[in-house]
């Protein structure tokens, strides 16, 4: 068998191609997906600017993605052929206690991650580990499903800073992954969620999903509005991930507040009030995602309790590509969160 396909190949600093590659044989353990949707994350754009540390070109990027099953290595089940699937990105050893409770992204081995520094989804077909899938329910569509790690990442995040019934959240940033929270913040039973952030569209879907409060930092004080709160936050999650977000989220949250390191910083973040932390009693978290949890995700989507469908703002076939780097470029306070749609 020899499979000739389209693919996005990252070529070097805000370039890519579209390629046409070939696929000859699955190894053990592997299956072939022919992908469905793929979202294009903040990270790519990372990525695409060369400001990743563990990606290098030429490869395929994508390390969101859904799709179908189509053929499988000669050791995995075939009675898998034909589902509906979508993947996680990190790949591990398979035999460190990380890996072996699906902690992949912790493995002692080191990961490597599909689309960063392996082949990944921004094609028509992709290979990946059998162990990595996951499956949708029929009531969850490959749209909803290849917005990837726009749900996992969230999801490790609540769970890990620990989001109680009671709680007042405080979300630094108005990017999807944050209003992938908004909700997950509300499910767990937080009395006040508020998030921060500059674009009037995505502030205006944060409180279509739940969010008490939303402050615009272009035109209002943050400090101001918190510090004048009755309950102050005791969970603060910095969804932007620079030096500034840092400071405020230590300044804003609550005395035993738990602080949440969920954007992903460029470099070291320096000044940091670390008086705000020693005084105040603050705990401070951190992940990147928990392959576990795709399956949580999964049935709050198909019972209606995570909505994805209305951060979705944009779509675009491979093909298009380029333009769709350049518009997301150009456009980044309409755009929300776009995403590929392949094989449609």
């Amino acid at each position: 068998m020899t499979l000739t396909y389209k693919a996005v190949v990252w070529t070097g600093v805000e370039k890519v191609e579209i390629v046409k590659k070939t696929i000859s044989t699955i190894a053990n353990g592997q299956v072939l997906l022919k992908v469905r949707a793929a979202g294009i994350c903040g990270t790519d754009m990372h990525v695409l600017a060369g400001k990743h540390p563990e990606a290098t070109p030429p490869i395929v990027l994508g390390h969101e993605f859904a799709g179908e099953v189509v053929d499988v290595g000669a050791d995995v089940d075939k009675q898998i052929i034909g589902s509906r699937v979508g993947s996680d990105s990190y790949i591990g050893c398979g035999k460190c206690k990380y890996c072996l409770s699906k902690q992949t992204q912790l493995c002692e081995e080191g990961t490597r991650e599909l689309g960063f520094n392996i082949d990944g989804g921004w094609a028509e077909y992709v290979v990946v580990p059998a162990t990595n899938l996951y499956m949708l329910p029929e009531t969850v569509s490959f749209i909803e499903a290849g917005a990837g790690c726009m749900l996992n990442c969230p999801m490790a995040a609540i769970e890990t800073v620990g989001v109680n019934a009671g709680d007042t959240v405080l979300i630094l940033g108005d990017g999807p992954s944050s209003l992938i929270m908004v909700q997950l913040a509300r499910l767990k039973g937080a009395c006040k969620v508020i998030i921060s952030g500059h674009r009037e569209r995505r502030l205006k879907i944060a409180l279509d999903l739940g969010a008490d409060m939303v402050i615009n930092t272009h035109k209002e004080n943050i400090e101001h509005i918190v510090k004048s709160l009755p309950n102050k936050p005791n969970v603060v999650i910095d969804a932007v991930g620079n030096s500034e977000t840092f400071k405020k989220a230590l300044l804003l949250a609550g005395k035993y507040g738990r602080i949440h390191i969920f954007g992903l910083p460029e470099g070291p973040i320096n000044n940091i009030p670390l008086d705000q932390f020693l005084w105040k009693e603050l705990t401070l978290k951190s992940s990147t995602g928990n392959p576990a949890l795709w399956p949580v995700a999964m049935a709050l989507i198909s019972h209606g309790l995570l909505k994805v469908k209305p951060l979705i703002s944009h779509k675009f076939s491979i093909e298009r590509a380029p333009e769709a780097i350049e518009f997301i470029h150009s456009n980044k306070t309409e755009i929300v969160k776009a995403i590929f749609e392949i094989n449609s």
